[in-house]
């Protein structure tokens, strides 16, 4: 008789737990005549599977490098619909990434979209265009600190973060490939 009652107790627990469970990925569960809301916030990040489509997404075309940059795509999302932001990997090396996000900034009520925090921005002036330029403290001795760089242009907000890029080249990138391409598009 004991076992009897210690095993109904056991499958009411995991009966409990299962609705419980699928309660959380359902969104809602019902408690008696009360309404239990899904916790936390959903994510404002959607992905998408080229470029094109998360600009028809956003309602605008972003910055971006073109393939003869010696960069391919690896990923695209878009932000809270408000920004685009491009992930990037070096032809032939993986290692070398970037990320480029672009937003209009009458939808956003900051000028730093780059999402880099606790590092010593930089002002500079690259082709009469403002640019705050940051050096990012790698994780590891083992690989190179990375770079960030945000700037406005003409309505426009733009970020770049690099990560395994030797200074002189994330500057040639960012000067002569996409300041220039913002000064001229946006």
């Amino acid at each position: 008789m004991y076992m009897k009652n210690q095993s109904k107790v056991l499958l009411r627990s995991l009966l409990a737990a299962t609705l419980l469970a699928t309660a959380g990925l359902t969104g809602t569960a019902q408690a008696g005549s009360h309404s239990v809301g899904m916790v936390g916030m959903p994510n404002p990040m959607v992905e998408y599977s080229s470029v094109r489509d998360a600009a028809r997404a956003a309602g605008f075309t972003p910055l971006y490098l073109p393939a003869l940059s010696g960069y391919h795509v690896s990923f695209v999302y878009v932000i809270d619909k408000t920004t685009v932001d491009i992930g990037y990997t070096r032809d032939g090396d993986a290692n070398t990434t970037l990320r480029l996000r672009t937003a209009r900034s009458s939808s956003l009520q900051t000028r730093d979209i780059s999402g880099i925090y606790s590092v010593e921005w930089k002002d500079k002036t690259l082709d009469d265009v403002p640019v705050a330029i940051a050096s990012v403290p790698a994780l590891s001795k083992d690989v190179r600190d990375g770079y960030a760089a945000h700037w406005s242009v003409d309505g426009w907000l733009f970020s770049v973060y690099a990560e395994q890029i030797a200074q002189p080249e994330f500057l040639h990138l960012l000067q002569d490939g996409l300041i220039d391409l913002s000064r001229h598009y946006y």
